[in-house]
């Protein structure tokens, strides 16, 4: 039976922290200039204009109802959990082509994962069942076998509504979680809570969450920083591998340089690569040193403008992120696309889209990719690459044809490179 029911949408969580730049909350110092226009993309950014900054929490007013994407809609009226038997095994490994991603242990991945931030909408427990149904479908009709989740996505949402949808299938899947938190304190709180939202006794990679600033860095591996939590819990076999996710390119290769962690999320999208400069120096930095990268934002086509996305609401008070956090988004606020939840304008053509996801994992030192937030997409990127023992190469007029699509649209980046410091590349 098909539900026909719209979900209240209190808020979000930004998929990857963007802090602020240097004129933000950690830095005074003005923004660089702004090169020419090159090829009709706009690229007047202001910082007013870094609102998005925030990470990638979609939140959106409390007020404020939406209509369920289809494949929530599938879920049945019924509480039953999902069941596998025991001579066959789901997702199926050799569903999608595998890549080397964590180095140190051999550690394969499927290149194609889960976007769990798309859970965060199901705010109501009751939600549940549609929460079953989207990880059933992912995983049974998909065959998807990596999970990343976050407790900043609707403020401990995803993870509570992932834990026990994902519950049947823990064994079989690469389990992926993250943390704001930049102490040794507040980050093993943080991982606590998200070991009993996940109902698991592990996880197969931790990592720090939108890492955006020099203090970001120098907090997580200070004496008293989260790092202390992160390799505690890895001797204790609470974690199996360090990573972190970064919007900065000159603070993720500091991360990866200083020889502590295991893999990266960083954005690894064609209009930010060519019209921005953003992405080959975290590349160059991770082949450098045996690095793993997942590609983040690469279905995305540019930034939203507060003419073109909703704004969001930031509540009095948040469970699972901290409260500079909720101070950035309130200067720093963030906008979200009507149709798709994301802080980005995802490219919703979906051939198009299929490109801009191949176009990224044809970059070389890319492990797999996240797709946009939102199960809308799904189907079709996972459509394109399930069943291949390889990822299909893009030719040259296929490139030629992305760069003509893009010059000729009056876009923004959502990342470019052009700070001074380099504390951040968004605005």
């Amino acid at each position: 039976k098909i539900l026909t029911m719209t979900a209240a949408i209190d808020y979000g969580s930004f998929n990857d922290r963007e802090s602020l730049e240097d004129n933000d909350i950690h830095s005074s110092s003005s923004s660089s200039s702004r090169p020419s226009s090159s090829a009709a993309l706009t690229y007047n950014i202001s910082v007013g204009s870094a609102i998005f900054a925030s990470i990638l929490l979609f939140l959106l007013s409390p007020s404020t109802t939406h209509q369920l994407p289809p494949v929530l809609k599938m879920a049945k009226q019924d509480t039953h959990q999902q069941t596998t038997t025991d001579n066959t095994l789901i997702p199926d490994p050799s569903a999608y082509p595998h890549r080397l991603f964590i180095k140190r242990t051999n550690t394969t991945i499927p290149i194609l994962g889960f976007p769990s931030v798309a859970l965060a909408r199901l705010s109501d427990p009751t939600q549940q069942p549609l929460a079953n149904s989207a990880v059933r479908h992912a995983v049974e009709d998909l065959q998807i076998g990596y999970f990343d989740v976050a407790p900043e996505y609707g403020d401990g949402v995803a993870q509570e509504r992932l834990g026990p949808a994902l519950k049947p299938y823990r064994n079989n899947v690469f389990l992926a979680a993250k943390t704001m938190f930049r102490t040794e304190e507040g980050s093993q709180q943080d991982l606590e809570n998200t070991l009993r939202a996940l109902q698991t006794d592990h996880l197969d990679l931790y990592q720090f969450h939108s890492i955006s600033t020099q203090d970001d860095v120098d907090t997580i591996l200070g004496p008293k920083g989260a790092m202390k939590t992160f390799q505690k819990a890895k001797a204790e076999g609470k974690i199996h591998a360090i990573g972190f996710s970064a919007h900065s390119e000159p603070m993720a290769i500091q991360m990866i340089q200083s020889g502590l962690v295991d893999t990266c999320m960083f954005p690894i999208n064609f209009v930010s690569y060519h019209y921005g400069g953003v992405g080959q120096g975290v590349l160059d930095a991770a082949l450098a040193h045996g690095v793993g990268v997942i590609a983040l934002k690469s279905g995305a086509r540019g930034r939203l403008t507060t003419q073109s996305g909703d704004a969001v609401h930031v509540p009095p008070q948040f469970h699972h992120i901290p409260e500079w956090k909720r101070q950035e988004m309130i200067h720093y606020p963030v906008v979200t696309s009507p149709k798709y939840y994301t802080w980005y304008e995802p490219e919703d053509d979906p051939v198009e889209l299929n490109k801009l996801v191949l176009w990224a994992l044809n970059q070389k030192g890319v492990t797999a990719v996240l797709p946009p937030g939102t199960m809308d997409l799904l189907d079709g990127i996972s459509d394109m690459v399930r069943g291949k023992s390889e990822v299909p190469v893009l030719s040259e007029e296929d490139v030629e044809g992305m760069m003509r699509r893009y010059e000729g649209m009056d876009i923004v980046p959502i990342f470019h490179n052009r700070s001074i410091s380099g504390t951040k590349v968004s605005t």
